[in-house]
């Protein structure tokens, strides 16, 4: 068992260590820079869109606090440190593991719920205004996370083995086919009400453009549709290399060195997607552009 637990890679454990740290660091400035202006602006949370970000923002936090400092100590010391035993050692590698696995969960499930929500908002605003409240977001947002512990306990304990410093792989077809199932369950919600979304908005700027021409409720319109837009692009950059490592093993033998640049890159959903949100939302943007005009005339 002690192999399981030590660090053996072309990649260097003290690089890797270090490139977690500065992701981390940005990380936690990001979100928190985000999360302080959210709680600020406490009117803002009376929106149902808020509240499903914010839910991110924390996912976030949660992730940078229980996963990125094991794996940073871990990877600087190139084997598992935590506990003294081989049953200890397990045990905070199968608490490290459910941390990933179940913010992973919460993340993905979010962005589904974000997608629908803006599919409501553009496609359905009748329904969206009557029914999509914020004490329904919260209410979705609570059962989001508890469904995702739920769903990682079942797939962290029952399917996982783990090589290499605590890093976790599966060689059951029931994993197989359950990730498959719930990955196509979410990615058909997101895709689905996206490109319904996206048609009616084409439609809906084309009418527009004939009768009034450029709006600011155009332009307002086609914030909303870039922020969901932009982070889904963010998203599935940093997704692809996890879902390729995934594909790969389940055909033949992926070195270790794959799957940490797979992490890396998931990691940095904690860094891009709070970037993002501080560009496109408006409350968020107004402070930040009251407190350094200077630096956003530049960018604009």
């Amino acid at each position: 068992m002690e192999s399981n637990y030590t660090y053996t890679s072309d990649f260097s454990g003290p690089a890797v260590a270090a490139v977690l740290t500065v992701e981390m660091i940005l990380a936690l400035i990001a979100n928190g820079v985000v999360l302080s202006i959210t709680l600020y602006q406490r009117k803002s949370l009376k929106q149902p869109s808020t509240i499903f970000f914010t839910s991110l923002i924390l996912a976030h936090l949660v992730l940078n606090l229980l996963y990125f400092p094991f794996f940073i100590i871990a990877f600087a010391a190139e084997k598992w440190i935590f506990g003294s035993t081989d049953e200890e050692k397990k045990g905070t590698c199968y608490f490290v593991d459910f941390t990933f696995w179940w913010i992973l969960l919460v993340i993905s499930i979010t962005l589904a719920a974000i997608s629908f929500d803006r599919f409501l908002f553009i496609v359905k605003p009748h329904l969206h205004k009557r029914f999509m409240r914020a004490w329904v977001a919260l209410t979705l947002t609570i059962a989001i996370w508890i469904l995702s512990a739920v769903l990682s306990s079942v797939h962290v304990f029952g399917f996982h083995l783990y090589v290499s410093i605590c890093i976790s792989y599966s060689e059951s077809i029931g994993f197989g086919v359950y990730y498959f199932l719930l990955s196509v369950t979410i990615l058909g919600i997101i895709f689905v009400t996206s490109l319904w979304t996206f048609c009616f908005t084409r439609r809906f700027f084309k009418d527009q453009s004939v009768i009034a021409g450029e709006s600011v409720y155009a332009s307002k319109e086609k914030r909303l549709f870039g922020i969901f837009g932009s982070m889904l692009l963010m998203y599935g950059l940093c997704y692809i290399p996890g879902v390729l490592y995934f594909l790969f093993s389940l055909f033949f033998d992926v070195p270790l060195w794959f799957n940490t640049v797979a992490t890396l890159c998931f990691l940095f959903i904690t860094v891009g997607s709070p970037v993002i949100q501080s560009y496109f939302r408006p409350e968020i943007r107004s402070v930040l552009v009251s407190r350094f005009p200077l630096h956003f005339c530049v960018h604009c």
